[in-house]
């Protein structure tokens, strides 16, 4: 929905309707976009995950060095740097 919403077609939808009804299709897509938008603008605040890909609940600070300088998604690296991050505060 947010990086290529063109591939969200009506394939797409059919094969949600298979698990979901229509009411709980239209929850799911406001609950997705809502959490887009939140996410968006706490960008623009300079606000940092709570919890760490991983899960761990973690301060503004730690999440800081897990994400990086910008807040970014899980799925862009933040885990590898957590992951570095926990092994290089082992070894000290």
């Amino acid at each position: 929905m947010d990086t290529d919403p063109d591939l969200i077609d009506e394939a797409f939808y059919n094969e949600l309707k298979e698990h979901y009804s229509t009411e709980e299709i239209v929850e799911l897509g406001a609950f997705i976009g809502f959490n887009i938008g939140y996410h968006t603008w706490f960008g623009t605040l300079g606000f940092y995950p709570m919890f760490t890909p991983d899960g761990r609940l973690v301060d503004q600070e730690e999440s800081a060095r897990i994400y990086g300088d910008k807040p970014i998604s899980h799925t862009k690296g933040a885990m590898q740097r957590a992951t570095e991050n926990n092994s290089d505060e082992a070894a000290e």
